[in-house]
């Protein structure tokens, strides 16, 4: 994990800072948003990245998957969901059951984060 506002300074990423500006096209984007869409794919992939490894980490330590651990705390997630005070939005409750698949997550957010990137360029360089 490197650091957004203490970065450490390594050969692999000075590369990195050294072609990133280089790569954009002209865009009407201006010298302080230009770093922006690779420090938010970098942030995204730092953010998202590291979960697998935590669950299959915990799962090492504890013994127990992440669907028995779900299972074991379905009743308490059952009785706050019932008291009225917290109602689980709609994926989650009435539309079936959810599984989080931090594969298909990442790759979710992979593929529609420079999607948006490049719409902005667009909307930028008109």
């Amino acid at each position: 994990m490197a650091g957004f506002t203490r970065p450490v300074a390594s050969p692999h990423a000075m590369a990195s800072t050294e072609w990133v500006p280089a790569v954009p096209r002209p865009t009407a984007m201006t010298a302080e948003q230009k770093p922006h869409p690779h420090l938010a794919i970098f942030a995204y992939v730092q953010g998202v990245g590291p979960a697998d490894e935590f669950e299959e980490r915990a799962r090492r330590e504890t013994g127990v998957s992440g669907d028995e651990r779900r299972e074991k705390n379905e009743p308490r997630c059952d009785a706050i969901q019932s008291s009225g005070s917290h109602a689980l939005p709609l994926p989650l409750s009435e539309e079936g059951d959810f599984r989080l698949d931090l594969e298909s997550l990442f790759e979710f957010g992979l593929r529609r984060t420079p999607d948006g990137i490049a719409a902005m360029i667009g909307e930028t360089s008109a």
